[in-house]
């Protein structure tokens, strides 16, 4: 299952709110191709389930994932941080491992290495 920390489902509840989403929207969360085979995470607000999505809630927010990055995402969290420099949101997946050698477990380089 993928979880929600309680500090980003309070920050996706507000664009929620302020994007007007539909009763079967809410948060897309979903696995890409990345650096060395292995996975980008990211996501998006939606105003429409897919029929094949996985639906559930975690922490209020009504979560949608498709069947295959629901396999790939199995035991990540969506946080949010805020620092002096940027604020965000970050997937993170514990058990992530890499063969890169440009950073380790999320690759590091941000998905755009060439190794």
């Amino acid at each position: 299952m993928i979880q929600i920390t309680e500090t980003a489902a309070e920050k996706i509840k507000v664009l929620i709110n302020e994007q007007d989403l539909s009763s079967e929207g809410g948060l897309r969360i979903y696995a890409n191709s990345g650096c060395c085979s292995n996975s980008a995470y990211g996501m998006a607000l939606e105003n429409k389930q897919h029929p094949e999505d996985n639906v559930f809630d975690s922490q209020g927010v009504r979560v949608l994932v498709d069947p295959v990055s629901f396999a790939q995402l199995e035991g990540a969290s969506v946080e949010y941080y805020k620092d002096e420099n940027a604020e965000g949101f970050t997937i993170l997946k514990p058990q992530a491992k890499s063969n890169c050698g440009c950073g380790g477990g999320n690759c590091g380089c941000g998905g755009s290495c060439n190794c």
